[in-house]
Parts: structure tokens; sequence; C-alpha cells
């Protein structure tokens, strides 16, 4: 009976550890999306599709805090949010200025999120 209940928690200690490492994989795709679309809005010339662009990197960055959140990394999940947050402000703003400037904190947070998910793994 023990040996019966120890191989059923080594088993569903196994796909529990499986489910984590898939969501880590699916942080890691989330990550390189959010970078793709922080980068295209970056480098886009035309204040409307720049903002496009931040409303896409948003998106792709709210699925970064959720991957993270689904590792166990709460920190990154924090500063994925933050980084989230600035790129609606990005795509908000009203002046190429104020867009830059939002745009640059996002970024940021973005990166601090990195770092982060180096700390946390």
């Amino acid at each position: 009976m023990k040996i019966t209940i120890f191989i059923i928690w080594l088993i569903l200690s196994l796909i529990s550890s499986l489910a984590q490492a898939r969501s880590c994989t699916q942080l890691t795709y989330a990550v390189e999306e959010a970078r793709l679309k922080l980068r295209r809005a970056a480098e886009e010339t035309e204040l409307e599709s720049a903002k496009d662009e931040a409303r896409r990197a948003k998106n792709s960055l709210e699925d970064a805090a959720y991957a993270a959140r689904q590792c166990e990394c709460n920190k990154a999940v924090y500063e994925f949010d933050d980084a989230a947050s600035k790129a609606r402000r990005a795509r908000d703003a009203d002046t190429s200025d104020e867009f830059v400037s939002e745009l640059n904190r996002s970024i940021r947070s973005f990166n601090s999120a990195i770092d982060s998910i180096r700390r946390c793994r």
C-alpha cells in the first residue's frame, strides 16, 4: 500500500513538473513575441502605426505576464504587467514625444522582467 501511494505521488510530481516546464516554454515564446513587437513599435516612423504596434506589444506583454505567473516567476509577472501598462500609455499617447517616453519606459520594464526571469530559474 505504501509503495502504491509513493508511486502515485511520484507520478503526480512528474506531471506537475512537466506542466510547469510546459508553462516555462510558453514563457519563452511569449517573451520573444513581446520583444519583437516592442522592437517594431520602436522602429516604426509613423506615429499611428507605431501606436498600433504598441497595442500589439501590450497584448504580448500581457501574455508574457500570464506565462510568467504559470511558471511561478512572480517578480517577472509584476514587471511584465508594468511593461504592458506603459505600452498601453504609449498606444494612447497624443504626441510623438509622449509615445517615445512611454515606450522607452515599457522597454525598461520589459528588460527588468527578463532579469527577473534569469533570477527565477
